[in-house]
């Protein structure tokens, strides 16, 4: 990795401090002598051969790790990174990439390792979107993040895509038919029914009697049919002719 001339210094400054927190451990203890200048590399201990026979192994590794530490730290040249409270998973995110963003701004952004795993953990299900939430909160007992990262890879196929939509038309179709089961006939008062189906019109219908002429239980029908023929009657109509006495 190639700093630019301000990474680097904001790179030396929290190594040396890192290099600082490395003198405090050693308190007490065989290495309590060396100076965050010696630690450092500074003249006259520039040279790599100089060091390595003056520093233990563990006391190399710990700088090397101080340096890793605040390599890391270093934010993208001409990003404005966020607090890594604030990264959230977008709609179309994959889990991955936003836990890959959430990891390396925790660790630009907090010191404490002892932290991090929980921090990270924490804010993977606090921010992830809706789908991956909902997904993480299915699972039984305390999932690890790589059992997180597993569950929500699925998130998102074709396959979770027709799960989903499968999930949401079952509930359609029950809403559907739970509506249909409290719509009240406006005939009878009773729900389950609609008035052009209700009972009660089919029991009118066929306690009518049957029309002689239209075979039909319309009552209308058939009383029209005998008043016409009522007043026909009246009128002379449909009688034979009588011959009249000279």
């Amino acid at each position: 990795m190639i700093l630019t001339d301000s990474q680097f210094i904001i790179w030396e400054a929290k190594w040396r401090k890192a290099l600082n927190e490395l003198r405090v451990k050693y308190q007490g203890g065989a290495n309590a002598g060396f100076t965050v200048a010696q630690l450092a590399g500074d003249p006259p201990l520039d040279n790599p051969s100089r060091q390595a026979r003056l520093f233990p192994r563990d006391v190399l590794a710990d700088i090397k790790n101080a340096a890793r530490k605040a390599m890391v730290q270093i934010p993208p040249t001409g990003v404005t990174e966020s607090i890594f409270t604030d990264i959230k998973q977008g709609p179309s995110k994959s889990f991955t990439s936003f836990v890959d963003r959430l990891t390396q701004a925790v660790d630009r952004q907090v010191t404490d390792e002892g932290v991090k795993s929980h921090l990270i953990q924490c804010l993977a299900f606090a921010n992830a979107n809706p789908e991956c939430k909902r997904v993480i909160s299915a699972m039984p007992g305390q999932p690890s993040m790589a059992e997180m990262i597993e569950a929500c890879s699925k998130v998102g196929t074709p396959q979770h895509v027709a799960t989903i939509l499968g999930d949401q038309v079952e509930k359609a179709v029950k809403e559907a038919f739970a509506n249909f089961q409290q719509r009240q006939c406006y005939k009878c008062g009773k729900q389950g029914h609609f008035k052009k189906d209700c009972p009660e019109l089919a029991e009118i219908a066929s306690s009518l009697d049957v029309c002689p002429r239209t075979n039909s239980t319309n009552y209308q029908a058939f009383f029209k049919q005998h008043k016409s023929e009522a007043e026909g009657k009246s009128f002379g109509f449909g009688q034979k002719p009588r011959n009249r006495a000279d």
